[in-house]
């Protein structure tokens, strides 16, 4: 049987582990805090395992806030040393910065363990369903294939995007066009809302016209209109990918004036904020 690790449970991590153990693999939980590995592996019958724990495993998952976190449990500060014995693989779910990845991958294969990225889309609500959106880069087509059944177990909507990194550049990239839909579909509404419209008409009008999106159908009424603030998606994290983003384009040489301003708006609203949810952004922009 394959031995699975999986690191970061929060929440995302939480319920896509969940899938993992129920799909039958044999399941090791590692997170910052024991207790919250503890909890959760007796929920879903697994076994909490320290950093060195995770030598037993053949497939390690990791779903962490950012690509620096995810290397600094994968590798040793001075890049020679690993938990992870030789042959295994590393399944990178966290929204990463898809340079830091190819980095990453350079300096664990350089010991003998594969990368593969794999970000997902879909929030805790997919997460749960084992309905994620993934978007799967990897450049050792054996490593991918040893992968694919863990991923499978949390999604069958798989997506080959190329080479390891281009999984979490699409990731960015996705991410920073649903912060515009939600940047812009907040504008309209402080804007309508001062004219005269009515907020929830601007909302039932938009899902019916051409500026209807995801963010629309299922961010704005719930969390927004009926004041829930609670999508599970920090706006620490969708400031941080929308950055990446703007990396992504600069690495290219691409201009994006669109990705600048939405970075902007999303910065003014974390330095006033600080790490709330990313719907309270919009209290912040009707304040301003």
């Amino acid at each position: 049987m394959t031995v699975v690790g999986f690191i970061g449970l929060g929440v995302m991590g939480d319920p896509m582990s969940s899938n993992v153990a129920k799909a039958g693999f044999d399941l090791r939980l590692h997170d910052a805090d024991p207790a919250v590995a503890s909890a959760l592996a007796e929920r879903i019958g697994a076994t909490v395992v320290d950093r060195d724990g995770l030598a037993a495993c053949d497939v390690v998952v990791c779903m962490l806030p950012t690509s620096a976190i995810v290397r600094s449990v994968l590798v040793d500060a001075d890049g020679s040393t690993t938990p992870l014995r030789p042959g295994a693989v590393v399944v990178d779910m966290s929204s990463s910065d898809p340079s830091e990845t190819v980095e990453t991958g350079r300096a664990l294969a350089a010991l003998g363990v594969a990368l593969v990225d794999a970000p997902v889309s879909g929030a805790r609500e997919r997460a749960v369903a084992g309905t994620l959106a993934i978007m799967m880069g990897g450049d050792d087509d054996a490593a991918i294939a040893a992968a694919v059944p863990v991923v499978e177990s949390m999604s069958s909507t798989i997506t080959r995007t190329g080479p390891l990194g281009t999984g979490h550049a699409m990731k960015a990239l996705n991410n920073f066009v649903a912060a515009a839909a939600y940047a812009a579909s907040s504008e309209a509404l402080v804007a309508g809302e001062r004219f005269g419209l009515d907020r929830r008409t601007m909302l039932d009008i938009l899902n019916v016209s051409t500026g209807m999106s995801w963010v629309t159908q299922h961010v704005t009424g719930p969390q927004i209109l009926d004041g829930g603030f609670a999508s599970g998606f920090a706006l620490p994290l969708m400031t941080k990918d929308v950055r990446i983003a703007q990396q992504v384009q600069r690495a290219v040489g691409h201009e994006s004036p669109v990705c600048d301003a939405v970075a902007g708006a999303l910065g003014d609203a974390l330095d006033a904020l600080g790490a709330v949810d990313h719907t309270r952004a919009y209290e912040f922009w009707d304040r301003r």
